[in-house]
């Protein structure tokens, strides 16, 4: 899995605490973000913050950004959540048993971790990467 997919595996979870449970009854996801989505600004390291949108979408979550596909995410049985964008393998995203955020798992790599900082912004953090800064708007 490329660092686009973890990192984007990492904003949905992360976007997930953000909106808790909602849910909306649309049986298609919505092409573009709705008037409802909550909007992230994500910033990689040596990057500039781009804007992230997350909708809730049936039981689960859809995320836009400008210039990608959508990621989807979907509730499992367990608490936690399967990650999956058009084309590319699926992630499992399950929270942290200490609380401090979640850790997110692919068959592909090592788990990357989504960790809560004080203030409400969150650091998701690969193994052997800078971290990428994630701020509710």
């Amino acid at each position: 899995m490329s660092g686009k997919t973890v990192r984007g595996a990492g904003l949905a979870v992360m976007m997930l605490v953000g909106l808790g449970g909602c849910a909306s009854d649309a049986e298609f996801p919505p092409a573009q973000p709705g008037a409802t989505a909550v909007r992230f600004k994500v910033t990689e390291p040596g990057g500039f913050p781009v804007d992230v949108y997350l909708s809730a979408w049936a039981q689960g979550y859809v995320i836009h950004a400008a210039g990608q596909a959508p990621l989807y995410l979907i509730p499992d049985k367990k608490g936690g959540y399967i990650i999956q964008r058009p084309g590319e393998g699926a992630s499992f995203v399950a929270p942290r048993s200490d609380g401090s955020g979640w850790t997110i798992q692919s068959a592909s790599g090592p788990a990357t971790l989504l960790l809560k900082q004080e203030g409400g912004t969150w650091i998701l953090q690969a193994p052997g990467a800078l971290p990428t800064l994630i701020v509710p708007q």
